[in-house]
């Protein structure tokens, strides 16, 4: 079977407050057509499908359609739920669906029913489907500490159990995960997953999951990062098919492609595929001069920018003058040579955080270069406990 990894669609989401749907439309288009150019017989979407528990109409227009076309296409289509979808509204109507060859699994009694394939020439092909398991939520049921090194051993405990109990241990195994692997990289526009569960978790990175723990598995089709990153020959990050921030501007954005045959998966049947960008980005930092009128520049003037000007005193109308050139500037900083400040990524800073209230105050600071104030903060607390409310009941 020929198979296409992919995940972290996040349909719905806006890039520095600019529309992203025609961007995401285009590489569903591509991955469309790759499944009938390339004769796909099966897509695995590993998570995030949508930006929110609650996705604009749009959004949900969107997936709904590609789901229509990807099928039209030849492809059987599997669908996991991550972090910043809701359960239940992706899962809605999915016992149906299966019949048409549409699995969406987001519920975590599905990580222990495997979804079977039959191949004539690979033999059987199983697919375990682990959607994103909130440690908090989930410890009590399994049984287990509230983190996600403990909830995953427990799934694979579980798996392992009914691969020698269903006589499947000639199959091929195919496991799809959300979670973060230990040693992967990370890049600004992933929400933190990680929990508050006491002193010895780490907030924002679940580096508590290794790569070994998968050991038995042909292939692991990770999502939540969105930068293609290979842990091990088999277990791999594809990262989002469209870039969400200005520090993805070097990813290339694709998808792995890879064909089970009697003996698995070997490491030269999984191939890369670029999905080609409806729009570029570009980080420029220079002198306001330079940035106006340098022909190394002349690629930027149709791509979503973010632009440094570097000159020690501030340009008059630096902002105005820009948008002439670059029309599609994003984001403007003033960084005057010899006191730019050191430049930390929002994952890095997330890292260090202790608690949901250090994460949300630490972006406003990040986003607007100006602390919280007491008020703020306060407000911030009790937003974020309804939040937790809401997605208990949600959960539930």
């Amino acid at each position: 079977m020929r198979i296409l990894h992919t995940s972290d669609w996040h349909l719905g989401r806006s890039f520095h407050n600019t529309d992203m749907l025609s961007s995401q439309q285009h590489a569903i288009d591509f991955i469309v057509s790759t499944i009938a150019e390339r004769n796909i017989d099966l897509v695995l979407i590993s998570g995030d499908v949508y930006d929110r528990a609650l996705p604009p109409v749009d959004a949900v227009r969107m997936f709904d359609q590609a789901l229509v076309d990807m099928h039209a296409a030849g492809a059987q289509v599997v669908v996991t739920s991550g972090n910043h979808d809701s359960a239940i509204r992706l899962g809605f109507m999915s016992r149906m669906m299966r019949d048409a060859g549409v699995y969406i699994r987001t519920m975590p009694e599905t990580v222990v029913d495997p979804i079977v394939f039959d191949d004539d020439d690979a033999g059987r092909l199983c697919i375990w489907t682990v959607p994103y398991l909130e440690p908090r939520l989930q410890a009590p049921e399994f049984g287990v500490d509230a983190n996600h090194y403990s909830i995953m051993s427990h799934v694979m405990e579980q798996i392992h159990g009914v691969i020698a109990e269903q006589d499947l241990a000639d199959a091929t195994h195919i496991m799809m995960a959300h979670l973060f692997a230990a040693g992967a990289t990370g890049s600004e526009s992933e929400r933190n997953i990680g929990e508050d569960v006491g002193q010895d978790s780490e907030v924002g990175t679940l580096g508590q999951v290794p790569a070994d723990m998968f050991a038995g598995m042909h292939y692991v089709a990770l999502g939540h990062l969105h930068g293609r990153q290979s842990m091990t020959d088999t277990v791999r990050y594809c990262g989002s098919p469209v870039a969400y921030s200005f520090s993805e501007h070097n990813h290339r954005k694709g998808m792995w492609l890879l064909e089970t045959s009697s003996d698995g998966i070997a490491a030269d049947a999984i191939e890369w595929i670029d999905i080609p960008q409806l729009k570029q980005l570009a980080v420029l930092a220079d002198e306001i001069d330079e940035l106006l009128e340098s022909d190394q520049y002349t690629w930027a003037e149709n791509a979503w920018c973010q632009i440094t000007v570097t000159d020690p005193q501030r340009p008059r109308r630096a902002f105005q003058r820009l948008k002439e050139r670059f029309p599609d500037m994003l984001n403007f900083i003033l960084a005057p040579t010899g006191v730019r400040e050191r430049q930390t990524s929002y994952s890095d800073r997330i890292a260090k955080a202790k608690t949901d209230l250090d994460l949300v105050v630490d972006f406003v600071d990040h986003v607007r270069n100006r602390p919280a104030s007491e008020q703020e903060q306060s407000w911030l607390q009790d937003a974020l406990h309804h939040v937790n409310r809401v997605k208990e009941q949600d959960v539930k």
